[in-house]
């Protein structure tokens, strides 16, 4: 039996976006908005999410297992487990998991600002084996402070 507020390992709602799955730790909705985590599984050989801005949201990556391929404003990190990054407003951003292992990691957003939606949205375009259009993600995207890094 669960206690109210507590998800234990593999615990809560989540979607399938392609290659990825997440889970939502905790929402904005939980927070009043104030932040949000959502816990991130790559299958192996996941390409880079677009590299993308968030002018309202600091996005924050904590590596879990495996290892992440973080690009960050022009850089590239592999982080392993215990690694955290934080990523400003504004600043352009992917990550990747090109090992042959999966890699797992949380991400926290603050404020959150509708991620829940926006990732649900994304599994909902990807359902089945889909290849949704750039067009299509980006005009998603637009809606929830993530816009394509310029």
């Amino acid at each position: 039996m669960s206690l109210p507020g507590v998800l234990m390992p593999g615990e809560g709602e989540f979607v399938m976006m392609g290659n990825s799955s997440c889970i939502f730790k905790v929402t904005g909705q939980e927070t009043d908005g104030h932040f949000g985590i959502f816990e991130f599984t790559l299958n192996p050989a996941t390409p880079a999410f677009n590299p993308h801005i968030h002018k309202q949201m600091v996005e924050i990556f904590y590596v879990l297992e495996g290892e992440i391929e973080l690009f960050i404003d022009g850089e590239t990190v592999t982080a392993p487990p215990g690694t955290c990054a934080t990523v400003p407003q504004n600043t352009p951003h992917a990550f990747a998991n090109p090992s042959s292992e999966p890699a797992k990691m949380l991400i926290m957003f603050c404020p959150e600002i509708s991620r829940r939606q926006y990732f649900e949205g994304l599994s909902e375009l990807t359902k089945d084996g889909r290849q949704p259009s750039r067009e299509d993600i980006q005009a998603l995207a637009r809606q929830f402070d993530q816009y394509p890094a310029p």
